[in-house]
């Protein structure tokens, strides 16, 4: 029989290791807990082990507040993720977690990196003012985002380094760098978001990029609307862009692309 643990309303802190290590096909339910202040992550999910984790607070922890790696799955649920010293969310090596309907700020790294082969579905996250890029997405990573808010961060909203992913209906506001930053032959679908109030450009592609850019809105962003060059070459069909304070579409410094039935002003 499969033993499934119950952890509820716990209070896990001052470890010197991290708060909770869920590993080798371990499952249970982790609900209600205060975890904080461990000297490592706050809780790390790896080799196949799939928990659910509803609820939870998880802050001030010295490294990453939730690790998924080696191929961990499970599932985060309306979780609080604050203040921890790195990422808020961290996602490799073939993990690929269920995450939706937490709040995930005020970190010193970024909101969520999924990189390394990483996956994930991603939905109805709030991810804010980090102190780097919202959601990184590098190195092989491949996750889906949908209607996630991902606003005020000091970094890129999104960024997509060498890597793919899905990226439908996310609200992308007035975080620092650009909207969503597209690079170094990455291949994203880029769908149906609301791209606002950057201080970079609403979307820039660039260094031998691909993917699909279709269906955005993408205003009053300090730069340019959308920008591509350096060799990117996507698909940027059906996009509303105006109110920008550049162009509404760049394509410049020898980018490519296919552009199409975009209306820019």
């Amino acid at each position: 029989k499969m033993y499934m643990p119950e952890l509820v309303g716990n209070r896990i802190f001052g470890n010197r290791g991290n708060g909770m290590y869920i590993f080798e096909e371990g499952m249970g339910q982790v609900e209600g807990n205060d975890i904080h202040d461990n000297e490592s992550s706050g809780v790390v999910i790896r080799s196949r082990a799939r928990p659910t984790l509803r609820r939870n607070k998880i802050h001030h922890g010295s490294k990453t507040g939730v690790h998924v790696y080696m191929d961990g799955m499970g599932v985060l649920e309306g979780n609080f993720i604050y203040e921890n010293k790195m990422d808020g969310i961290s996602v490799k090596s073939g993990g690929n977690p269920t995450v939706t309907g937490n709040v995930i700020r005020d970190g010193r790294g970024k909101g969520i990196f999924v990189h390394d082969k990483g996956r994930g579905v991603f939905e109805s996250n709030d991810v804010a003012c980090n102190a780097s890029v919202g959601v990184a997405i590098a190195s092989g990573a491949d996750p889906t985002l949908r209607r996630n808010k991902i606003t005020g961060n000091l970094g890129h909203g999104v960024s997509v380094d060498q890597a793919a992913g899905l990226l439908e209906e996310n609200a992308v506001h007035g975080n620092a760098g650009d909207g969503i930053h597209v690079r170094n032959r990455a291949t994203p679908e880029v769908v149906s978001n609301d791209v606002a109030g950057s201080d970079g450009h609403g979307i820039m592609i660039c260094r031998e990029a691909t993917g699909c850019f279709e269906r955005n809105q993408v205003h009053g962003n300090r730069k340019d609307g959308i920008t591509v060059r350096t060799q990117a070459n996507p698909k940027v069909e059906g996009n509303l862009v105006h109110s920008n304070g550049g162009q509404p579409i760049n394509v410049c410094d020898g980018g490519l692309g296919s552009l199409a039935a975009n209306e820019a002003s």
